[in-house]
């Protein structure tokens, strides 16, 4: 917090009736009322503010330079209404803790320094009101264009003065000066100028130009400043600082072979620049809200993208199960490699209930599709069990679909294991019922009675028939070979 010290401090040099000069100060001394001229220089100043400076309002000369001032309160220059000569140089002031109305009771402030802070744009309220300024001393910023709001609506038309040397200037909108038609001297060297329009022709009173130690590239566009500058200093009034210095950048791609601005013509001039820059004239930052608002919208687009790429997902994964399904149910009998039961709990898991007793029809469709792929129904028996060869491509007897005037139209017979089993058609696989009735196994399962009654050379028979229906058999066969 800074403070008014009543005492003149031992590192002031002087401390006058009108003059009040100190060194090494983090505080601002309460000099007399009659002092016209207040100078603080190499302290330790952070800000300013209204109280310190109060009751100075004979003050015309305040210099505050070389301090370590970040910011100006609006209305700590109020009450210094004769102020002719302000000195801010060589602090941390920037665009933003500089208010619109800051310089706006200086009306007759004259000199304005602002050299060698941190101030990145130019507003033009801050001298709305200061008419009679004459000199206006920039340089030493990070100022990097400026446009028609950089003095748009000022009343700068006693400004004389203008030094904006030493920034990061890489832009100047045509109008720039326009509201200034009183300038005598510019000075825009040691920026970083490659290209910029004539706008020094409505300066009708402009004695001293400096444009040295830029960027300049060589191209058509910067032809009308060439020309401007061939005419304005074939007159012995005007002056370009560092004409030597005013070369063109070497540009691998470029066809002109001219090194100096003014010598550049439309004859020589490269009508290609190599690269585009992109300036923005008028960089404003996110009102409040803005960035929320923006970070909403673009969580919205992408929770709406993640839910129909689900909802894609989703319908790809219902038409393969679809799919699945359809040829579950054309398709359901055992595989090539597949063991007795292991397609009964397939089928019974797909479609509820074992369904692989095929119908005629079915059976012609089926025998169609195995034909065509070379392979036929296998039975795989246990480690225990004999196994089943078929010798051809037609489907077992033991798979033919029956329908008996005895056991009904829709009944279903089939040979497992020696026993012929009944099943409807629609029933679940545990309504089955066993017949051991020698002529329907005969007559069923032949190739199973053939190789109960011939078995091969060291196969063991897990399974016999009961010896009625072994005994039945026999006199079955024996008929039949009698009637032969």
């Amino acid at each position: 917090m800074l403070r008014v010290a009543a005492a003149c401090p031992a590192s002031c040099v002087v401390c006058a009736k009108d003059v009040t000069l100190c060194h090494q100060l983090t505080y601002i001394v309460a000099a007399p009322v009659t002092t016209r001229v207040l100078i603080i220089t190499d302290g330790y100043l952070s800000s300013v503010e209204r109280a310190n400076l109060s009751l100075l309002f004979n003050l015309a000369l305040l210099s505050l330079s070389r301090n370590s001032i970040k910011d100006v309160q609006e209305d700590a220059l109020y009450g210094l209404t004769k102020l002719r000569t302000l000195l801010l140089e060589h602090n941390h002031i920037s665009s933003s803790s500089l208010a619109d109305h800051t310089f706006s009771k200086l009306c007759h402030l004259q000199v304005l320094v602002l050299s060698n802070n941190a101030l990145h744009s130019l507003r033009g309220a801050w001298f709305r009101h200061t008419r009679g300024l004459t000199r206006l001393q920039l340089d030493g910023n990070q100022i990097t264009n400026l446009t028609v709001s950089s003095f748009g609506g000022t009343n700068l038309h006693s400004l004389r003065h203008l030094d904006l040397s030493n920034n990061l200037i890489s832009y100047i909108e045509k109008d720039a000066f326009r509201p200034l038609p009183q300038l005598q001297e510019v000075n825009l060297s040691q920026n970083r100028l490659a290209h910029m329009p004539d706008v020094f022709t409505p300066l009708k009173q402009l004695i001293l130009l400096s444009l040295d130690k830029n960027q300049w590239s060589c191209t058509c566009d910067l032809h009308p400043l060439a020309r401007f500058l061939r005419s304005y200093i074939k007159s012995s009034a005007h002056t370009l600082r560092n004409a030597k210095d005013l070369n063109c950048q070497p540009s691998p791609t470029a066809m002109a072979t001219v090194k100096s601005v003014l010598k550049l013509s439309e004859t020589n001039c490269d009508s290609k620049p190599p690269n585009l820059t992109l300036v923005l004239k008028d960089r404003r930052p996110l009102l409040p809200g803005q960035d929320v608002a923006l970070l909403t919208l673009l969580g919205f687009a992408g929770a709406v993208g993640l839910t129909c790429l689900g909802l894609v997902v989703f319908n790809w994964k219902l038409q393969q199960g679809k799919a699945n399904e359809h040829t579950s149910e054309n398709l359901c009998c055992r595989t090539l490699d597949e063991s007795l039961c292991a397609h009964e709990a397939r089928n019974y898991h797909a479609k509820g209930y074992c369904n692989c007793h095929l119908t005629q029809e079915n059976e012609i469709k089926v025998m169609s599709i195995v034909g065509s792929r070379k392979e036929m129904p296998l039975l795989q028996e246990n480690s225990h069990q004999a196994t089943l060869a078929s010798e051809s491509t037609a489907p077992d007897g033991s798979f033919r679909n029956l329908k008996g005037k005895d056991h009904g139209a829709d009944s279903t017979f089939f040979c497992l294991d020696s026993r012929l089993l009944q099943t409807g058609y629609s029933d679940p696989p545990g309504n089955r019922a066993v017949f051991n009735d020698a002529g329907l196994v005969t007559r069923y399962c032949p190739k199973r009675v053939e190789k109960l009654r011939n078995p091969e050379p060291g196969e063991v028979q897990s399974h016999t028939l009961p010896q009625h229906v072994t005994r039945t058999i026999g006199e079955f066969v024996l008929r039949k070979s009698h009637s032969v």
